[in-house]
């Protein structure tokens, strides 16, 4: 008798269902976190936030990882002050209960399995196995033994550059304020996102094991605003009196400061490249396409969606209307990627931004001869 494969299936449907309990998908295009404040949040391939860190460190000049660490920290701080989960608060085996409970949510955001390994009076040692990103993991570890000891710490992490990263706590006496909510540069349109209707972007979630899951075999994690942006506050003053961040490739009119131009910039070319880094096809025949490219590549991880598009003249160019985004950096440049791989050749891409939502308008960087 002859051997047959077996159809492949998702033998995981509790674990797609806990994450689409737990992250709405909003008309709009986003991914909201039901129990923090509808926080969005972007679920990106591992390898490809690596890559898109890469290309923007190249772009700044400097390591970012320290940065990161430090953004991820407060982000982390102010998620666990601000959520409303209640932390355990059993009589027996106290600090085992909470980091099953800081667990939980870590493998839900796919970042490994948090374990602390060695308590001293002046230092702490936590392992992060199966850790997502290193710099990004360790920031979110330090804040969580903060928040779980009341106590504040100086960290630093080595990395076997595999599976595990070590963090090393020593206390700290100086008084840090805590960390406070930190609000977006742009507007939104400012009508009402009402749950999408249709598959569920998550809905194909196959978890691995412990801290570990994949899409399509491709490791994930979820990254919320809030760090991306404590991130972005923590580069602009690099870029004072930095030019190789300033392109005429991307164009921000609703931005007033020049340092967060040349870091949306940054953002937007390193998105682009890391997208023209995979074998996408973008395929344009008319400018109604658009509204599925948005769909393919923006909807189905949280970054927002395309809702209307309009030709502008007969070379590709779109003028294309969001309503909420993510972070239009990010789009922009994921956008520009998809334009010049369905082109085959350089754009232009012009961002503004009102309480109507956001408009975005890309067009051949050099006119034809």
């Amino acid at each position: 008798m002859p051997l047959i494969d077996e159809v492949s299936k998702d033998d995981t449907p509790w674990f797609s269902n806990l994450l689409k309990s737990r992250f709405t998908p909003t008309s709009c295009g986003l991914l909201s976190e039901v129990d923090n404040g509808s926080e969005p949040y972007h679920f990106i391939s591992v390898n490809e936030f690596e890559m898109w860190l890469s290309e923007l460190e190249n772009s700044v000049g400097i390591p970012l990882g320290r940065k990161l660490a430090h953004a991820a920290a407060e982000s982390e701080e102010y998620r666990l002050t601000n959520s409303s989960e209640k932390m355990p608060n059993p009589f027996l085996k106290k600090m085992a209960k909470r980091f099953e409970w800081i667990n939980t949510n870590w493998e839900i955001r796919g970042l490994g399995k948090l374990e602390l390994m060695k308590v001293e009076s002046a230092s702490t040692k936590l392992i992060i196995h199966n850790r997502a990103h290193s710099a990004l993991s360790a920031g979110w570890a330090a804040a969580t033994q903060e928040f779980l000891t009341n106590s504040r710490f100086r960290f630093h992490w080595t990395d076997d550059g595999k599976a595990e990263c070590l963090v090393t706590l020593e206390l700290d006496q100086r008084h840090i304020p805590k960390a406070m909510k930190v609000d977006h540069r742009w507007k939104d349109n400012t009508n009402s996102d009402p749950t999408a209707e249709g598959m569920h972007p998550l809905e194909l979630a196959h978890h691995d094991f412990a801290g570990v899951w994949s899409i399509d075999g491709i490791r994930m994690m979820g990254i919320n605003r809030d760090m991306l942006l404590r991130f972005e506050e923590s580069i602009m003053p690099q870029l004072l009196d930095s030019t190789s961040m300033e392109t005429n490739k991307f164009t921000w009119d609703t931005l007033q400061d020049s340092e967060r131009k040349k870091i949306w910039s940054g953002f937007a070319e390193a998105s682009k490249i890391r997208f023209l880094g995979t074998d996408q096809m973008v395929l344009i025949a008319e400018p109604e396409h658009w509204i599925h490219v948005g769909h393919r590549f923006l909807t189905r991880t949280g970054l927002g969606g395309v809702t209307s598009v309009e030709g502008i003249d007969d070379q590709g160019g779109v003028k294309l209307h969001l309503s909420k985004l993510f972070h239009p950096a990010i789009a922009a440049g994921i956008l520009s990627a998809a334009w010049e791989r369905s082109e085959a050749r350089p754009c232009k891409l012009q961002w503004s931004c009102s309480h109507k939502g956001h408009i975005i308008q890309i067009s051949s960087l050099y006119d034809p001869a």
